[in-house]
């Protein structure tokens, strides 16, 4: 049974203590562990190999999972921890957590650069699926706290810029390609974050994000989705 919790206030290790204990699957502690060593030796095979996440590696995980490259580096699996309030927290092997909102990274750690939060002025930014319907504007406010720059200002314009085809695990996928372009004064800031979006649930099985002023280009995968 999935237990929910925040991030905030959580470190690394109760989240890799939660993981070891089996938080997000209903089977026995002993089986879970198991399960969870298994995810690391794979995780780090595909760290030193060079290459992405196979399709056998993805399918013997039984947990709902995702890969990420950082810059284009190589593919690593990262684990659904909680899902709570729509906050999705995923970790790796690598003590690597992002937390996604829609498919929207909104919160990581563990990366070179970090952002340790986003938010939207006036409520809940609208998800990238809604983009498909018209598109819309966002003020943002984000924290870096490696720039000492908390709240900062970044405004994002969204808009569908059609149909792909994309491929995960080599299974074909119908998507909306959705182009998030932003900027931010201070820090001097520009960037456009794509996103694939499934036509039937508004699911983003592929992204590729701005993290950080400083750099750190984060692209995602759904492997197996939650639910």
């Amino acid at each position: 049974m999935r237990k929910t919790a925040a991030l905030a206030g959580a470190g690394l290790t109760m989240v890799w203590a939660l993981l070891a204990a089996g938080c997000s699957s209903g089977q026995s502690g002993n089986t879970n562990y198991s399960q969870f060593l298994q995810l690391i030796r794979q995780s780090w095979a595909a760290s030193t190999g060079n290459v992405r996440i196979t399709r056998d590696q993805a399918a013997s995980i039984p947990y709902a999972s995702m890969g990420y490259r950082q810059d284009g580096g190589n593919e690593m699996l990262l684990v659904l921890g909680t899902d709570n309030g729509g906050e999705q927290l995923w970790t790796s092997s690598a003590k690597v957590v992002i937390v996604t909102r829609d498919g929207r990274i909104v919160r990581t750690l563990g990366l070179e650069h970090d952002l340790s939060g986003l938010t939207a002025r006036g409520g809940q930014a609208p998800a990238p699926a809604s983009a498909i319907t018209a598109p819309f504007t966002t003020t943002r406010l984000e924290d870096f706290p490696e720039l000492g720059l908390y709240g900062a200002i970044v405004v994002c314009n969204a808009r569908a810029a059609g149909r792909q085809s994309i491929k995960i695990l080599d299974q074909p996928i119908t998507t909306m390609r959705v182009d998030e372009s932003c900027r931010s004064r201070k820090p001097e800031w520009s960037f456009t974050d794509n996103y694939w979006v499934d036509l039937d649930n508004g699911r983003v099985w592929r992204s590729r994000q701005h993290v950080h002023p400083k750099g750190g280009l984060i692209e995602t995968e759904i492997f197996r989705p939650p639910g």
